[in-house]
């Protein structure tokens, strides 16, 4: 394995006996850890979720989840879009039962590393179906779409997905969710936006720099003073830069029990939204962890005034 030699290779240099830390620049399949996918659609007529009869017929969705079951049985919608040489998969989760569509938000939702459309699509719309219909992509290497997981690759074809999200949206609030990995992603998306009325953080970073203090591969982990860096960032600045001078709420998740992105990650991320004069809320759920937030006890009446002030927002520009 590379990784290993790697950081023998860095102790074996004297590194850390000197400076006291090393660091390693991280592959991007180090970073993305997309799931093997072996069922890939080839039209859009292919294109599901695992389980999607949860979302879709009654009474099929397990466990008590009163504010999702508002909204079901859901209407779903798959499809391709076409960007440069990736053909991308994209599902578009509707609530069922909603009869105020044209205040209906849209939310973008942005995966983390390990997430994609087939396996996790149910989970995404769970958690976020309540407070808007919900639109979910696979990265490029991801899920059904083609191509090769990268930085490079999902920067290209995140113009294609964000005017895909304003056609959809149409008068609607437009809310851009980045969950993990995501929250690297939809900031820039939200930045490209004409419409954004939105920005989600949730148990996510400041930075990959902040991020590496912590984030490990488990064959690291015993190693304190190593630093893992992307060989390429996703933008210039951090993941607060993309909003600075936007208008909109912005609120940020973390989980008090969080072990893979730590809560101070996401109070660092707040502070410096804060600091460039975002109107930013933060939150952090004590029994919280890196993908339970959203279902919370709590978690619906600590965020209502967020979602709340969006819709007062869109009403004001109507």
């Amino acid at each position: 394995m590379l990784w290993p030699k790697l950081c023998l290779v860095c102790i074996m240099l004297g590194g850390v006996l000197v400076s006291g830390s090393c660091t390693i620049s991280l592959p991007d399949d180090a970073i993305f850890q997309a799931p093997r996918w072996s069922n890939i659609a080839k039209s859009a007529d292919q294109l599901r979720f695992v389980d999607e009869d949860k979302l879709t017929e009654l009474n099929k969705f397990p466990g008590n989840r009163p504010l999702l079951e508002e909204h079901l049985p859901a209407t779903i919608e798959h499809g391709f879009l076409n960007v440069s040489e990736f053909q991308i998969a994209y599902s578009l989760v509707r609530s069922g039962k909603f009869e105020d569509e044209q205040n209906r938000p849209l939310i973008v939702s942005c995966y983390g590393t390990g997430g994609d459309r087939p396996n996790y699509g149910v989970y995404y719309a769970e958690k976020l179906l309540p407070w808007g219909d919900v639109l979910q992509f696979d990265y490029p290497g991801y899920g059904d779409s083609s191509g090769e997981t990268s930085i490079s690759a999902i920067k290209t074809i995140l113009p294609d997905v964000v005017r895909l999200a304003n056609e959809q949206a149409g008068d609607r609030p437009l809310i851009y969710w980045g969950h993990s990995l995501g929250g690297f992603f939809c900031p820039e998306m939200a930045n490209m936006s004409g419409k954004l009325d939105g920005v989600v953080y949730e148990a996510t970073a400041l930075s990959a720099e902040e991020a590496s203090k912590v984030w490990k591969p488990w064959f690291l982990r015993i190693i304190p003073f190593l630093k893992l860096a992307p060989s390429e960032t996703s933008r210039e600045g951090n993941n607060a830069t993309p909003l600075a001078g936007k208008e909109v709420p912005v609120l940020v998740l973390a989980g008090g029990k969080d072990k893979v992105l730590p809560a101070w990650l996401s109070r660092s991320l707040a502070d410096a939204l804060e600091d460039q004069g975002n109107d930013v809320t933060y939150h952090e759920f004590d029994n919280g962890t890196h993908m339970n937030l959203p279902f919370q006890e709590e978690f619906e009446g600590r965020v209502d005034p967020f979602f709340e002030k969006i819709q007062t927002n869109s009403n004001r520009k109507r």
